[in-house]
């Protein structure tokens, strides 16, 4: 949210919807006609909404160029970054920007 509101520069009603959007959600499984208990769900997004693919850019923003997004919720394990040390440093990025 920190991001969403410093570097992007999105306040009022649409930073309370985002907000809003990702907090207090909870997920089951379903599988044939069995469903699981409902969890509360920490990160992310749920599947299949519009604000999704919204934010995975709002956050691939700041991922070091080095380093290519496969997935919204995963990094490819292949740069090409030359030297490792490139490489490391790039992870490094990562974190701190956790």
């Amino acid at each position: 949210m920190y991001k969403i509101g410093k570097h992007f520069g999105i306040s009022g009603k649409l930073f309370l919807h985002i907000q809003s959007f990702l907090t207090d959600k909870y997920a089951r499984l379903k599988i044939t006609n069995t469903e699981g208990d409902w969890i509360q769900s920490l990160f992310g997004t749920s599947a299949g909404t519009l604000l999704g693919p919204l934010l995975f850019i709002l956050n691939m923003h700041y991922v070091p160029k080095c380093i290519l997004p496969k997935f919204a919720d995963d990094f490819v394990a292949f740069s090409y970054c030359s030297p490792t040390e490139k490489l490391q440093q790039s992870v490094e990025q990562l974190q701190e920007l956790g």
